[in-house]
């Protein structure tokens, strides 16, 4: 047996009355664990990582903190007001309703059919929109969710409303609803929705009896014809418990591919136990970021290996170069490497079963070193906007595996895209090779077990509450949700009886 090593000190909180405490991550037995202890309710072992060699291998893109913890967080917590946080939004979530057509066991927002409703007005969430536009760097997206929205009839109109004011948008839904009403679907389009972040949790039956109480796979393949018919781009979104639906992890990314022409990507979300989860499943078999590229390598036979997962960190250092001669700057990616894994992987031209993580096209530590040069440069104020352009257009294709790159795009494509991406980039720059690559990445959020207040500060993906709050995800989730939803919220209407 090992000894144990201390990596770093953190804050936590005690799983059962959330009261802030000190916490150790440490390496045990070939694991990574979060070691804390409350003067009330006395000691907590969780795996913070099950396997340390991925665990470090990921921390090598880790960005440093500038800023010195101060002793407020997560309580009196908003971004947008708070000396902790150091990141910026890049995807802002607008709760529309915590109503839900489904009452699935494992919500972590707790959804449902409540006594007293939480729907914000239209006014209420054009002024939540506006506030974010507002911000020194705007978010890229946001995402309406809830609960349900679906449920809301004039989910068009807000949709249409973050359209006109040019935010990328996201619909988290079950896809109840939207299976059952192509005019929906079809209204949406038109309202300027991009992308539909569907929950889909298998192939089979088997995971949505057991996660959502009801079989839902009918459902969910009728919303992705729907989709395909009115070209909007779906991420699937399966919350992942071992056990459950972990042996379902390859046949997602193969159904994934065999549609990627409409299928953009894939969030695996393991199990995080907040809401009804904590009282429905066993925490022995969480499933984390190390565990989900695991089995993405096993169940892909290694078409995508542990190797070829990244943190989103890597995507800072081109996103420093790119901010450095564009008209506006996006938000910087600087989440923490312990929040998730993910890569691009090109689907073939000539078979969708096979497909090749982009990093496989280029000598990627030689690129990363060339840019990280190129930063340094940039600093120091050494080079101007021409010469940017040419070094990273050079980087770029010295970089590249020629052979590779022309076998599955062709080298005039290729080419012409590297360009593209370069003097544009964009989503859009991407071209058709766009409608052959595939997102895929883990997202293991926080509970009251592995809450780690390090990761709260750097997070990127935030709620946006009706009183003008930015609070990060696992935080709101956490220790907000129950007390905005109860201060914003209506007394439900009842029916009237004939």
């Amino acid at each position: 047996m090992t000894s144990d090593k201390v990596l770093r000190d953190t804050f936590s909180v005690c799983p059962v009355c959330l009261k802030k405490i000190k916490a150790q991550v440490v390496e045990k037995d070939g694991k990574v664990v979060i070691v804390k202890e409350c003067d009330e309710h006395g000691h907590f072992n969780d795996t913070y990582w099950a396997r340390a060699d991925i665990y470090h291998r990921a921390e090598q893109y880790k960005k440093p903190s500038a800023k010195p913890y101060q002793d407020n967080c997560p309580q009196g917590c908003g971004v947008n007001n708070c000396p902790n946080h150091v990141s910026t939004t890049v995807m802002a979530v607008i709760d529309v309703t915590n109503e839900c057509d489904l009452r699935c066991p494992i919500c972590f927002a707790n959804a449902s059919k409540p006594p007293d409703l939480y729907r914000p007005s239209l006014e209420k969430i054009y002024g939540m929109l506006k506030f974010l536009k507002n911000q020194e760097l705007p978010p890229l997206a946001v995402m309406f969710a809830g609960g349900e929205p679906t449920v809301r009839d004039d989910i068009v109109e807000i949709v249409k409303m973050a359209h006109e004011l040019k935010f990328m948008i996201l619909l988290a839904t079950n896809g109840v609803r939207m299976s059952q009403d192509p005019e929906l679907v079809k209204n949406l389009k038109k309202a300027g929705l991009n992308i539909v972040y569907l929950q889909f949790d298998g192939l089979t039956d088997a995971p949505y009896e057991k996660l959502r109480n009801v079989k839902l796979l009918p459902k969910k393949l009728r919303l992705v014809e729907l989709c395909r018919e009115q070209d909007i781009e779906i991420i699937l979104v399966p919350t992942v418990q071992g056990g459950i639906n972990d042996n379902e992890v390859g046949d997602i990314i193969k159904f994934a591919a065999k549609n990627v022409d409409i299928i953009r990507g894939i969030v695996f979300q393991p199990m995080s136990f907040t809401g009804r989860t904590a009282e429905y499943v066993s925490r022995q078999n969480r499933i984390d970021n190390s565990l989900l590229a695991q089995k993405i390598e096993e169940q892909t036979n290694g078409m995508i290996s542990e190797e070829d997962m990244f943190p989103v960190s890597v995507m800072l250092p081109p996103l420093q170069i790119m901010n450095s001669f564009l008209s506006k700057s996006w938000p910087p990616f600087t989440p923490t490497p312990y929040c998730g894994l993910w890569n691009w992987i090109l689907v073939s031209k000539q078979r969708k079963d096979k497909f090749t993580p982009i990093n496989r096209f280029l000598n990627f530590e030689a690129f990363m070193s060339d840019l990280k040069n190129l930063n340094m440069l940039i600093k120091k104020r050494k080079i101007g906007k021409l010469g940017i352009y040419m070094r990273l257009f050079l980087a770029s294709f010295k970089s590249l595996d020629w052979g590779k790159v022309q076998r599955e795009a062709g080298l005039l494509n290729a080419i012409k895209t590297l360009i593209q991406i370069h003097t544009d980039p964009s989503y859009d720059s991407l071209g058709y090779i766009r409608r052959r690559m595939l997102l895929i990445g883990g997202m293991a959020f926080m509970d009251p077990y592995t809450f780690d207040v390090e990761r709260a500060h750097n997070c990127v993906i935030h709620y946006m509450t009706p009183d003008n709050r930015i609070i990060p995800f696992c935080v709101y989730n956490m220790f907000y949700r129950k007390d905005v939803e109860k201060q914003f919220c209506t007394p439900r209407i009842p029916a009237k009886t004939k």
